[in-house]
């Protein structure tokens, strides 16, 4: 009697030939499983394609193959419901176990790491696997991922990855200066101090506080009283809370004050923001910090989608926070976004357009915000104001060194449904810089 072999078992073996032809592309090696079905098809045994360095640590796979269409599946999704006693036995592997289901007739094949999706509580109650067709999409682009592939606690993974290449790191700190040690004090009876010093002002016990001298006219103005003024280093040195978030206000205070020109502060959402400089409506503002480039638009008339004409505003904007590390004072730099109605009044399309563009910025554009703002505190402070010394300025952004290099793509993966929801008015955001980073 001639020997046969079923449908099922020829169209698994279409299945785990796409993988292995996938793995070939990767320049990583196969290793299918051959004997008695253990639940594992194969291993990709991991391989540096810069050097061919090549060790003995490998992932597992278990293929699914299919000719038909999966539980659940749209344009962009899809689901697998795996049986207990298999996700069981996965999880029990000491090393990473990947899922990958195939339709080999249409050359597709998806991925998701067993180990990964497993630390998902509410998924792994559901017993459903979902794919991403886009985030999950098993190819030679693939390969940079496995490298840093999440394996659980008890896991003896370490694969081979990139060199380890020294990096410098561009921190988001900026060491202070203090020039003028010196702290100015008045009581302002009756009145509410928050209210004349904007933007976060320095008021306590019903007296308003400054780094500078007060002027006649704020003075007047408030009424004020009890005037005093003393070294700033004990309050700056103290380590109580109140003290200590003093400090921190007068120096977000006097960063926006001396660069008023371009910045203001919401006091809402707590953001330093780009303002608008024309009087003329919707016009974009430039900020350039090298010679003869383009510059930066860090406030965009955003087009509106129904009409002819714009809506709002995106500015640049950032936290700014203010830190003492040891004995060392620092302002951070958490560049953002800040989307207004009419450059002032907050949109209420802020926080959608804020986390869809969000999910779009790499560190190019994220690296290239940080500069700006270091060049807007640090090198522009001093050109515009050489009447007056400040009492603070800013050190560069401090540097650190990282043992390896870090590599975007290994470890970022944005699903369509993130890059299909963005809002027009996001993607506008991402422009051309016009200049290198230097």
């Amino acid at each position: 009697m001639a020997k046969k072999a079923d449908d099922a078992a020829v169209l698994g073996e279409r299945g785990v030939a796409l993988i292995a032809s996938i793995v070939n592309d990767m320049a990583h090696l196969w290793h299918p499983t051959s004997g008695l079905d253990s639940g594992i098809d194969g291993q990709i045994e991991l391989r540096d394609s810069a050097t061919g360095e090549v060790r003995n640590v490998r992932i597992a796979v278990q293929s699914k193959a299919t000719d038909r269409k999966w539980p659940g599946e749209t344009d962009t999704n899809f689901y697998y419901r795996p049986r207990p006693t298999d996700v069981a036995y996965w999880l029990s592997s000491n090393q990473p176990v990947l899922l990958i289901c195939s339709r080999p007739s249409t050359g597709e094949a998806y991925w998701r790491s067993i180990q990964e999706w497993a630390q998902d509580l509410d998924a792994r109650a559901s017993g459903r696997v979902a794919f991403d067709k886009h985030r999950d999409h098993l190819s030679a682009d693939t390969r940079e991922a496995l490298f840093d592939l999440g394996s659980a606690a008890g896991d003896r993974f370490t694969p081979p990855g990139a060199p380890r290449i020294p990096e410098i790191l561009l921190a988001n700190l900026m060491p202070i200066r203090w020039s003028l040690d010196r702290l100015y004090s008045a009581a302002v009876p009756g009145l509410n101090p928050r209210l004349l010093v904007e933007p976060a002002p320095g008021a306590r016990d019903g007296r308003i506080w400054s780094l500078r001298p007060f002027s006649e006219a704020l003075l007047e103005e408030a009424r004020a009283e009890d005037l005093k003024e003393g070294p700033l280093d004990g309050w700056r040195e103290s380590s109580h809370p109140s003290d200590l978030d003093l400090v921190r206000d007068l120096v977000r205070r006097e960063l926006i004050v001396e660069h008023a020109h371009w910045l203001d502060w919401n006091r809402w959402k707590e953001l330093a923001y780009f303002k608008r400089q024309h009087d003329e409506d919707w016009q974009p503002v430039y900020y350039h910090w090298s010679p003869g480039a383009a510059g930066r638009a860090v406030v965009s008339p955003q087009k509106a989608k129904t009409r002819e004409g714009f809506t709002s505003y995106r500015h640049d904007a950032a936290e700014i926070d203010v830190r003492r590390l040891g004995a060392t004072w620092y302002v951070q730099i958490r560049p953002t976004y800040l989307f207004t109605w009419d450059g002032h009044q907050v949109s209420g399309h802020h926080d959608s357009a804020l986390a869809a563009i969000k999910k779009l910025d790499r560190h190019a554009t994220m690296s290239q915000m940080l500069r700006m703002w270091q060049h807007l505190f640090s090198e522009d402070l001093t050109l515009e104001n050489d009447a007056e010394e400040p009492p603070i300025s800013l050190g560069p952004l401090v540097e650190c060194r990282a043992p390896q290099s870090i590599v975007d793509k290994t470890w970022l993966r944005i699903s369509p449904a993130d890059a299909d929801s963005t809002p027009d008015e996001a993607q506008q955001s991402l422009f051309d810089f016009g200049e290198g980073d230097s």
